[in-house]
């Protein structure tokens, strides 16, 4: 119980970090002075680095430093480069010394993220797993204790942080959390369980690219009994398919040299059941293109969507409305969706029986391109109501009397989305790529939408042009955001296509696979 405590420190410090970095966006427009699309720029280039960065880290964890280290790291990151934010964003700076130093905190507070991201939630785990105590009071009370922290840390964060007026001070809150968690973390370093690393999949998918290509001057092979494989151990076999017959390549066993030489180098051949894992990774990579426009479509929510809400009325009553209280919403959102995605996966289960073979379609990815299409429409409903109002009243440079819980819409509508995306996409890959190579591909799709909200700022730039500059201004209400979300109407609408469209080619190479699998038998 002690252990597992001392860990999860680590999810209450990154709460409160959390919701310091979603306000980012108001920081470069209200204290930088950033033009606003300058501003989403800086803010979706950090988001995206943050999301491509988890394969890599993925990858050093399990062939090198293990999750303690990484965890260890992540908070170091989080420490100093929250604390150079603070220093960057203090009065003893400015210029071009205060850019420079705000942006290599950035830099070192996205290793801290997709370090923390990986490693925490994993570690924690391996601190509460033991047979023997299953299902005991210690177990049960440190589970309680760590959600209640959470729930504390989170409503704290919401509340509290968009008070602070100084955004040294509110920088510097994060920072000492990180410090003060990092000392109680590593007061428990002799009491973690930890696991040594064994080394990544992800290298056999390596071998396998390695090994086709030193031999791409052979001929494919045209019979599968020229392939290697070895059948002497209990392994799990797959099955030779004709498609991506490149990669066969790596399993073929060259008449030139004997046998037990080439078996002795594993970068220059491969077993059949190693290059099938390859070729079941490579068939789910074009469905990832998807996620290209869905990225644009998550990037609003900390961008667009929060420069709107800081110039509508946040007021509730007497009180204060505090603008992170719409991530709240947005976050139940996306908890709820994901729920009830298990809930229907779990159902549909259920029902199949066990002769249905063929790879069930991942109905929850389309579910939430359409609901993306509804939230940009929405969106951009909301926002020419908005303009309305600025132009009525002659607002263009202050807050409108508008209240921003007509954003709500929108942010319940963007947390659904990305619940559902993310377990629909998780549920998918669970029948199709093998179980060690699972979360790689996870992460890879988080790398993809990570391109997809780097992209925001090509597409924003390439409107702008397009439009001569009127839609996007310098400041939001003097710009047309809701032409723009119409924009982003049209390209949902295209991405679901395009999803369809790899469906029906990655259904039909499986249909094609399968008969030729009951062929052989």
């Amino acid at each position: 119980m002690a252990s597992f405590l001392q860990v999860i420190v680590l999810s209450w410090a990154f709460t409160v970090a959390w919701f310091t970095l979603w306000m980012l966006m108001l920081y470069l427009t209200n204290e930088m002075k950033l033009m606003f699309t300058d501003a989403a720029a800086v803010v979706n280039v950090f988001a995206g680095v943050s999301a491509i960065g988890h394969l890599g880290m993925q990858f050093l964890v399990d062939a090198f430093i293990g999750h303690f280290w990484m965890l260890c790291l992540s908070t170091l990151a989080f420490s100093f480069g929250f604390g150079f934010l603070a220093i960057s964003a203090s009065p003893m700076l400015s210029g071009n010394a205060q850019k420079g130093l705000f942006y290599v905190a950035l830099t070192v507070i996205s290793v801290g993220i997709f370090g923390r991201s990986i490693s925490l939630g994993v570690f924690t785990e391996d601190q509460l797993e033991d047979g023997r105590n299953k299902g005991s009071p210690a177990k049960l009370v440190s589970f309680v204790i760590g959600n209640v922290g959470n729930f504390v840390f989170l409503l704290l964060a919401a509340i509290a942080m968009p008070q602070i007026s100084p955004w040294f001070v509110r920088f510097a809150i994060p920072a000492g959390c990180e410090v003060l968690a990092m000392l109680i973390f590593m007061s428990g370093t002799r009491s973690y369980k930890r696991e040594i690393p064994s080394g990544s999949p992800l290298t056999t998918v390596l071998r396998v690219f390695v090994a086709s290509v030193s031999k791409i001057s052979c001929a494919h092979p045209n019979n599968s009994t020229l392939l290697y494989e070895k059948t002497e151990c209990d392994l799990d076999i797959k099955p030779h398919t004709s498609s991506l017959r490149c990669l066969d390549r790596a399993a073929m066993i060259l008449q030139t040299e004997p046998l037990e030489q080439q078996r002795e180098n594993r970068w220059r051949l491969c077993r059949v059941t190693e290059v099938e894992q390859t070729k079941s990774v490579i068939r789910t990579v074009p469905l990832f293109v998807t996620s290209l426009i869905s990225g644009i479509v998550f990037s609003l929510g900390n961008t667009f969507f929060l420069e709107q809400a800081n110039h509508m009325d946040s007021t509730f009553g007497s009180w204060n409305l505090p603008l992170p209280l719409l991530l709240l919403f947005s976050e139940a959102a996306r908890l709820g969706s994901r729920e009830l995605c298990v809930m229907a996966a779990k159902r549909s289960h259920g029902i199949d029986t066990e002769s249905t073979k063929q790879t069930k379609t991942p109905y929850g990815i389309p579910v939430s391109i359409i609901l993306s299409t509804f939230c940009c429409s929405i969106a951009a409903h909301v926002e020419s109501r908005r303009l309305k109002v600025v132009s009525t009243q002659g607002l263009v440079s202050e807050t409108i009397p508008m209240s921003v819980f007509w954003l709500l819409p929108q942010y319940i509508l963007l947390g659904s989305i990305t619940g559902i995306y993310e377990n629909s996409f998780a549920l998918y890959l669970e029948e199709t790529v093998p179980d060690e190579l699972r979360q790689y591909m996870v992460l890879l799709n988080v790398g993809v939408c990570g391109v997809g909200i780097m992209s925001n700022i090509a597409l924003v730039s390439v409107v702008g042009r397009v439009s001569g500059g009127k839609w996007f201004q310098e400041t939001i209400n003097k710009s047309r955001l809701d032409h723009y979300y119409w924009v982003l109407s049209v390209l949902c609408m295209f991405n679901l296509l395009l999803y369809f469209s790899v469906t029906y080619w990655y259904t039909r190479c499986y249909k094609k696979d399968g008969a030729e699998q009951e062929n052989v038998r």
